[in-house]
């Protein structure tokens, strides 16, 4: 049959046989496509072909079909979504050595049994690398980035702070820090822009005209679980877990309980909050005890823990949840994402707040986002700078050190002066839906009147099979968050 077929039209191209029924060709193609049934999207949708006489990537296709943003559009995937495509198809090279480099500092906890966050700063090297050796730089100019690291001490916080304030960096991004209360005066009175990974304190939620995160923290993840648990799931009891740490009490007192006392006041269940002492795994099984009390003999589907505690943390209460025997729902912040959670079998079925894309799954996306997700998974993986398993902190590391670039290439492409650290706070805090490696578009210019610095209001609950993701109740829909910040400003203010 398939002697001397021509043009059999095959997903990666047509194919032609000789008399003998021989298809051989020493043409290797890899295509991306999501329909099977649909052969013209699979043929038009090549990501690498080979073959003895040279080879060609996707920016090469891409140019060859006369497009370089491919799959990227701005208006869907956020403003700078096509020009990371490109950037990413045909690299610029090596930043010039010679030119003023973009100064960059961060002051994170590493070292301390109380919190340790190294993922967070290892993400940002590697964005930092990524940009000085493939992508030109900013402006042509190389990113000098110095992190001050130092453990659960006050007196070692404050120091990084005056040196960074001495630095007067471009950029300053605070890391996982349990003492930015102390050291926000000093980067606001100098004029430092600055970044947040997880805004922890309510001085961190509210420093207004600078500080901007794009990732949420806490008054994304835990409103967003209490809008989850009670009125989207409905449970009849909600234990919620948090770290008995001085930021760990105020993050629980200002995004958690104020929340769920909230929507007391107009739905029925009830709910308790359950401190536990984070890096001390001796205190894990009184806890699950006092849990067990408190949910009585209420239906184990009609019962849910809220883990609103640091990875490892995670795994020991998953631990204990098993080996007490107790039947219950479990759901976990974003915090309890890395991949040492979800090898614990004791993880399996439980849900999680997922403010970015699944990274396990870029099935579930789209042409753009599925590429981003794979294209950051590899660099991540594979990265020689990174000692920490991957994870979503790795990830927000990563990810703020791309928006840096990205916010600060397109002020020059605006004719802007990047030296002018006003005008960076300015950039920072003018982002609207901008585009954010790994997440769906962020604004920064409809915050909220409690939560002036943060951005991000989106997120989602996904369950994990303990082998693989699935979408969850919500399927895949983000729960908005603005909303109940708005309403719990105005039923339940801070006092």
């Amino acid at each position: 049959f398939m002697g001397g077929v021509s043009s059999w039209p095959g997903i990666i191209g047509d194919i032609s046989c000789d008399d003998f029924g021989d298809c051989g060709s020493q043409r290797i193609a890899v295509v991306q496509h999501n329909d099977s049934s649909d052969i013209a999207a699979g043929k038009n949708n090549v990501v690498f072909t080979y073959a003895p006489g040279g080879s060609a990537t996707v920016g090469d296709i891409a140019a060859a079909a006369g497009g370089s943003s491919g799959p990227a559009s701005d208006a869907t995937h956020g403003h700078g979504a096509e020009a990371w495509y490109a950037v990413n198809q045909n690299p610029s090279g090596a930043a010039d050595d010679s030119l003023d480099p973009i100064t960059i500092t961060m002051a994170n906890l590493e070292g301390d049994a109380v919190g340790s966050f190294p993922e967070i700063r290892e993400g940002f090297e590697i964005a930092v690398k990524q940009i000085n050796e493939d992508f030109g730089g900013i402006g042509g100019r190389p990113v000098s980035f110095t992190p001050c690291v130092h453990g659960f001490d006050p007196n070692a916080a404050i120091n990084c702070g005056n040196e960074i304030g001495e630095t007067m960096p471009h950029v300053n991004v605070n890391g996982i820090e349990f003492f930015t209360p102390a050291i926000w005066p000093t980067f606001v009175n100098a004029g430092i822009p600055t970044l947040q990974t997880v805004p922890i304190f309510v001085a961190d939620f509210t420093v207004v005209d600078n500080g901007y995160s794009v990732w949420g923290g806490c008054p994304l993840s835990f409103p967003g679980a209490a809008t989850y648990t009670v009125e989207t799931v409905g449970y009849e009891k909600i234990a919620v877990l948090y770290a008995n740490t001085p930021p760990g009490l105020e993050c629980f007192a200002d995004t958690e309980e104020r929340f769920w006392d909230y929507l007391l006041t107009e739905h029925d269940f009830a709910w308790q909050g359950f401190p536990d002492n984070s890096g001390d795994p001796t205190d894990n099984d009184a806890v699950i005890a006092q849990i067990s009390d408190f949910f009585g003999d209420t239906a184990a589907d009609e019962r849910v823990i809220y883990f609103g505690i640091q990875s490892s943390d995670c795994n020991e209460i998953m631990n204990a949840i098993t080996a007490a025997g107790l039947e219950t729902d479990v759901i976990g912040s974003g915090a309890c994402v890395d991949d040492s959670v979800l090898a614990n079998p004791a993880s399996a079925g439980a849900f999680f707040g997922q403010a970015g894309f699944l990274a396990e799954r870029p099935d579930l996306y789209d042409a753009y986002e599925s590429w981003e997700i794979i294209t950051r998974e590899s660099l991540l993986d594979e990265s020689s700078l990174r000692t920490s398993p991957v994870s979503n902190f790795l990830r927000t590391g990563y990810g703020t050190g791309i928006l840096v670039y990205q916010v600060l290439n397109d002020m020059i492409a605006n004719g802007q002066d990047v030296d002018d650290r006003a005008a960076i706070i300015a950039a920072f805090g003018a982002m609207e839906n901008q585009h954010v490696v790994g997440q769906p578009p962020v604004s920064c210019t409809d915050n909220t009147v409690e939560f002036p610095a943060v951005c991000e209001k989106t997120l989602t609950f996904t369950r994990w099979t303990g082998s693989d993701w699935e979408l969850g109740p919500l399927n895949g829909e983000d729960i908005h968050v603005g909303d109940i910040q708005s309403r719990v400003a105005a039923g339940n203010p801070r006092g």
